[in-house]
């Protein structure tokens, strides 16, 4: 990572600590700080049971845990499944079988282009991208190159049948997420 990109980093872990309810991504040159909501939080826990259900141990299964990707900004994911084996922390990109994110704002270029480009780029096999605005989950695996090969659209009320590299399957019922309104309307 540049100069530029270890201080940028350092000012989003300063930024984490001292103020709560927020989250703080470094994407680029720019450091965003987005509100945590109770829809977002219900969100993650709504993964996190599926994973449960699935019988992925709980020792795979994190929430906003540090995934370092060589020479970029690391990321911290709402949710992370790991492969079988993975250490402790530090945690590598190459454990990482799927990565979650809930969107924090309309539009989000951070989780719709941004991380898509960086997940893709490092092989991580599955990346969600969960939309309370509009009211679906993105699911795109077989990376290749900066984007992926294949891209589902699940409406909310449908079930996410998430296919690990591992061969494991996790069912996500997404009837249950909760909307968020627009700034438009």
């Amino acid at each position: 990572m540049s100069w530029g990109n270890d201080y940028l980093q350092l000012l989003a872990d300063r930024a984490a600590d001292d103020f709560r309810g927020v989250k703080v991504d470094v994407l680029g040159e720019r450091l965003v700080i987005t509100k945590r909501t109770d829809i977002h939080c219900w969100t993650i826990f709504r993964i996190v049971d599926a994973t449960r259900a699935a019988g992925i141990p709980e020792e795979r299964v994190l929430s906003k845990v540090l995934i370092h990707f060589p020479e970029e900004s690391p990321r911290e994911p709402d949710v992370t499944i790991l492969s079988e084996g993975t250490g402790d922390e530090p945690y590598s990109h190459e454990a990482v079988l799927a990565a979650m994110e809930i969107v924090s704002t309309e539009d989000d270029e951070s989780d719709y282009a941004i991380k898509v480009r960086q997940y893709a780029r490092f092989q991580v096999p599955t990346f969600v991208v969960v939309d309370p605005f509009k009211g679906q989950s993105t699911v795109l695996s077989r990376p290749s190159g900066e984007s992926y090969a294949s891209q589902v659209v699940h409406a909310y009320g449908e079930t996410i049948s998430l296919q690990l590299a591992d061969g494991r399957t996790v069912d996500i019922p997404t009837k249950d997420f909760k909307r968020r309104s627009t700034m438009r309307g």
